[in-house]
């Protein structure tokens, strides 16, 4: 009789300590393939977003000439947009097709009109705004040793070549000094 009560105390709490994993298992819903495709577009929006973040941290701190800002944010701009598109298309989709599942006639119990919802913020991000500027007409640069000396400029740590108005090295991110000054101090 001992054994017996003792059998099913150990099965009791074993069956309770192993319920949520059966529920997990059994509750699990598989996703549709729309949904992983929403998913994985939301996680493209998400990884451009914060490359759009780190850009515009490393232009405020000087590590990006101009040049190269715009054009890799105009990259990543494209890539958000795209994957929000994306995301809107698939939704589109979803939406038509449920719709269309619908039945013609409303029973009575949904006839009844509730208040909407407030509609809900998906992405808290700011809106990108783009200025253009239109483009500058050539200025003529005096020809000296000194201003050749800047036009172009190599990491003193890692000698990789640098843009002309580079501050810090692309390569091992270092400070570049320009050469000018360097040479006018040694003279």
């Amino acid at each position: 009789m001992f054994i017996l009560a003792a059998a099913l105390i150990v099965a009791g709490v074993a069956l309770f300590v192993a319920a949520p994993l059966g529920i997990g298992l059994v509750g699990a819903r598989a996703k549709s393939s729309s949904e992983l495709q929403v998913e994985r577009h939301e996680h493209e929006r998400a990884l451009a977003v914060q490359g759009l973040r780190e850009l515009e941290f490393d232009r405020e701190m000087g590590k990006l000439s101009d040049a190269d800002y715009e054009s890799m944010h105009k990259a990543l701009e494209d890539r958000a947009l795209t994957a929000m598109a994306a995301v809107e298309t698939i939704r589109a989709k979803a939406d038509k097709a449920a719709n269309a599942k619908k039945p013609g006639v409303t029973p009575l119990t949904n006839a009844i009109r509730r208040p909407a919802p407030a509609p809900r913020r998906i992405d808290p991000i700011p809106t990108l705004v783009v200025h253009h500027e239109p483009p500058r007409p050539p200025q003529a640069a005096p020809q000296t040793v000194a201003t050749a000396s800047h036009k172009i400029s190599f990491c003193p740590e890692c000698g990789t070549r640098a843009a002309v108005d580079a501050k810090f090295c692309a390569q091992c991110g270092i400070a570049i000094k320009p050469m000018g000054a360097a040479i006018a101090r040694s003279e």
